[in-house]
């Protein structure tokens, strides 16, 4: 089977994990995404949330996670 917009043949893999694919990988508008878990709640009563978020959004967020984060010190 080939791709709609691109004509290119849509690999065997994919047709085989989406039997109903009607384009290649590269003209999917489905994007990578990234996952943040956050801790909410106090005490006994905490839980965890999962945030998707879209991979540009995820990479901004890690950034700014990672300029935020306080070092440990040498034990």
């Amino acid at each position: 089977m080939n791709c709609i917009k691109c004509g290119e043949t849509i690999p065997e893999g994919r047709l085989k994990a989406l039997p109903g694919a009607k384009t290649c990988v590269n003209c999917s508008g489905v994007k990578m995404k990234g996952v943040v878990t956050v801790m909410k709640g106090e005490g006994d009563h905490t839980w965890i949330e999962t945030i998707h978020l879209d991979h540009e959004d995820h990479q901004k967020y890690m950034e700014q996670e990672h300029k935020t984060k306080i070092p440990r010190e040498e034990e």
